[in-house]
């Protein structure tokens, strides 16, 4: 074996480890504001509308900030944007706890989800450019897998630092450790650069005019099936505890429980499509495949009268498969991303999460305030059956899209 053969994984490895640890951040810090808010509402004096206003500044700044990100990474590079993203993200939680004053609160969570903006694209990016294609489902499955233990990270970590100090020192203390990743991304130039040898291209970006990357019809199909992956992961994640007690009566600790059977099974779901990914090149067959499962799965709940334990199989059966299609989701974006562009383009798709994160909870809190919990479950499993043919479509118009063909002058 060649000292090459032999960097090659080992390479790998290093740029998924350091990129995904990043990634893992990213999403801990979207969920470690809920935790403090009974304690900050006690020091600050303020009401839980006012807490979720920060919540609101940093879910706005990263659905605008994803497109800008994109064309950024395209024009100067992943690894600047990912290390400044990074240090604005972490820097500003810290401060959150140096300056416990609500309105530089806001402002500072609006500067944390700018930061947090960067991620998507200049993830990819860098990934694309260094790990070898063979390994490339996995990394992009072992990449969504870390934002899935971010987000699990997050509560018992800053409640345990809050019980053993205060919030304050929460905040200073996941932001300092973010800042150490910063120092890891900084000494590691060669895993963190995008344009290495192994990058679909070389050349020069594409001479593609921004508007008409937009509207070509294979990015505008995976921005609607990210719209719709959004959508159904918020709708059924953030209302299926409230759904399933309307529905079934169940208690509040069973419904969280059914909650956390589907969160893991969906983490455990995302491996498995990596390996699937990394198998074949029909990606658009992988996602439908998931989707017409976990739609068929989320139907049988709404219509049939379920025991408990059948009715959390049934759920973990559901967010299972739709775990598998995220590596899918994402290479497939990466297909479809024109020479000198993937930034762009994930920038792109990446921003219909965030519109979804404003719309879906609106639409599913009504239904559930209209008592039709049923629908909570109709309207995902049709969600997912619109995702298969954007899917299928984004597949098809990939192959006659002459911007996505054609090489790069």
């Amino acid at each position: 074996m060649t000292a090459d053969e032999t960097m090659g994984p080992r390479k790998d490895i290093a740029v998924i480890g350091l990129v995904c640890t990043a990634h893992f951040f990213s999403h801990f810090y979207m969920f470690c504001f809920a935790p403090m808010f009974l304690l900050m509402q006690k020091d600050l004096g303020v009401g839980f509308t006012e807490l979720g206003a920060l919540l609101t500044a940093y879910a706005t700044a990263t659905g605008i900030g994803q497109y800008p990100m994109g064309v950024l990474v395209d024009r100067i590079g992943a690894r600047v944007v990912l290390i400044g993203g990074m240090t604005l993200l972490a820097g500003s939680v810290m401060m959150l706890g140096i300056i416990p004053v609500f309105p530089v609160m806001i402002g500072l969570g609006f500067l944390a989800g700018l930061g947090d903006s960067v991620f998507h694209p200049s993830d990819f990016t860098i990934m694309g450019a260094n790990v070898r294609p063979a390994m490339m489902g996995r990394a992009f499955s072992i990449h969504t897998f870390s934002g899935f233990i971010g987000w699990t990270a997050a509560p018992p970590t800053m409640t345990l630092i809050a019980h053993l100090w205060n919030w304050q020192t929460a905040f200073i203390a996941v932001g300092a450790a973010g800042l150490a990743i910063v120092a890891a991304l900084i000494s590691q130039p060669r895993l963190t650069s995008a344009g290495g040898k192994l990058e679909r291209s070389n050349a020069a970006p594409a001479k593609v005019p921004g508007f008409k990357l937009l509207t070509s019809p294979p990015i505008l199909m995976m921005f609607l099936f990210y719209f719709i992956v959004g959508s159904i992961s918020l709708g059924v994640a953030q209302f299926l505890p409230s759904a399933l007690n309307q529905k079934y009566g169940l208690p509040l600790v069973d419904a969280n429980m059914t909650l956390t059977v589907y969160l893991f099974a969906g983490a455990i779901g995302v491996i498995v499509g990596g390996l699937l990914a990394d198998k074949t090149n029909r990606l658009d067959v992988i996602a439908s495949l998931g989707f017409a499962a976990g739609a068929v799965a989320l139907t049988v709940v709404a219509f049939f009268d379920l025991p408990f334990l059948p009715l959390a199989v049934i759920i973990g059966f559901g967010g299972f498969m739709i775990g598998i299609i995220s590596p899918s989701r994402d290479l497939m974006v990466r297909a479809i991303s024109p020479p000198g562009a993937s930034g762009r383009v994930f920038g792109l798709v990446s921003t219909a999460l965030s519109i979804a994160g404003a719309i879906t909870p609106l639409y599913f809190g009504f239904l559930l305030d209209a008592h039709a919990p049923t629908w909570v479950f109709l309207s995902s499993a049709a969600l997912m059956l619109i995702a298969i043919v954007s899917a299928i479509g984004a597949s098809a118009w990939r192959g006659r899209s002459p911007m996505i063909e054609a090489p790069a002058e």
